[in-house]
């Protein structure tokens, strides 16, 4: 008589054979697949399934989710490694052996002549309620999703001091670049009104000299200047948006002439026009050929070329036009 398992429910009781043959096997491939798992009631993985039975991976897969959903088959999930995971383990569910009234079961008869109940060799009594193999618990879940609306918190806590960090940075850059814009301003202001206050100076000793040529240089030169202080004054009184262009990195401004004629004096064999030294002192060239007449004027520079218009330091010129007459009296002399 072949060994059987007994399956029991709350009325009834129907029996099956242990090795998954008879009636309940599956047809076609699926039965094949139930083979081979029976064959391995310690478990194996799909690889080792699709091997022993001769199907396809995705065949196997398909046929063990049908098993699980029947309750025929269990599946332990993989072991996490350093290097990834593990395969999953699937292994067949025997049914528990159920005595009820009337029903036999094999005995096994001892020397002594007293009859004993087994069960069927090699058949692991499932669990009363069987769980899938890596469910998360009720409270693992519970815990995450307390955990997940944390970070939540966190975040929307973290991003709301960085939004206040960044609107009192802007304030605080605001702030600095008004104080620079009036610093400019004012500097501005500062350069502009003492040029043109120079530039008037020499249109004034123009006038008074009858020198028209001077008089009409200078005179373009107020112009020009009256609009950048129209600019500027708007730009200050912030009737206007745009800041006026910048003068160049300078410091307080100082009188234009004597540093015309420093400039002179620091190179008195070489000659420049109004062009050169301007762009040296980072004035306009109005502004430097005016002081530069004034100097002329006042003996401290002299006019050597008229088109285009140089000058050079007065004490070379003086001291050729010296050593000129000195050799002149010897000539005569001689």
């Amino acid at each position: 008589m072949a060994n059987t398992n007994t399956t029991a429910n709350a009325d009834t009781a129907t029996t099956a054979p242990a090795d998954g043959t008879g009636d309940d096997r599956p047809t076609g491939a699926a039965g094949a697949v139930w083979d081979a798992l029976n064959a391995a009631p310690g478990g194996a993985t799909v690889s080792a399934l699709a091997e022993a039975s001769g199907v396809s991976r995705a065949t196997v897969t398909k046929a063990l989710t049908a098993f699980a959903d029947a309750g025929r088959a269990v599946r332990a999930a993989g072991e996490g490694t350093g290097r990834g995971r593990t395969p999953d383990v699937w292994s067949p569910v025997v049914p528990t052996t159920a005595t009820g009234a009337g029903d036999t079961s094999p005995i096994a008869q001892a020397d002594d002549g007293d009859a004993e109940t087994t069960a069927a060799p090699d058949a692991p009594t499932a669990p009363d309620a069987p769980t899938e193999a890596g469910m998360i618990s009720p409270d693992t879940l519970a815990t995450a999703m307390q955990v997940l609306a944390d970070e939540a918190d966190r975040r929307t806590a973290a991003a709301e001091a960085l939004r206040k960090a960044q609107e009192e940075e802007a304030e605080r850059r605001a702030r600095v670049d008004a104080e620079l814009r009036k610093a400019e301003q004012r500097e501005t202001a500062r350069v502009i009104l003492t040029d043109l206050l120079s530039t008037v100076t020499t249109t004034l000793a123009a006038i008074a000299a009858d020198d028209d040529e001077k008089v009409t240089r200078g005179m373009e030169d107020i112009a020009r200047y009256a609009g950048s202080v129209r600019r500027t004054t708007r730009a200050t009184t912030g009737t206007r948006t745009r800041t006026p262009r910048a003068t160049g990195d300078r410091g307080a401004p100082s009188p234009l002439r004597p540093l015309v004629a420093q400039h002179l004096n620091a190179f008195p064999d070489l000659e420049f026009t109004p062009g050169e030294i301007a762009k040296v002192l980072d004035r306009s060239s109005g502004a430097v050929a005016n002081a530069l007449d004034t100097l002329v004027g006042q003996g401290e520079a002299v006019l050597t070329c008229e088109r285009p218009r140089r000058f050079r330091a007065a004490n070379l010129a003086t001291d050729s036009a010296a050593t000129g007459s000195d050799d002149a009296d010897s000539t005569n002399a001689a």
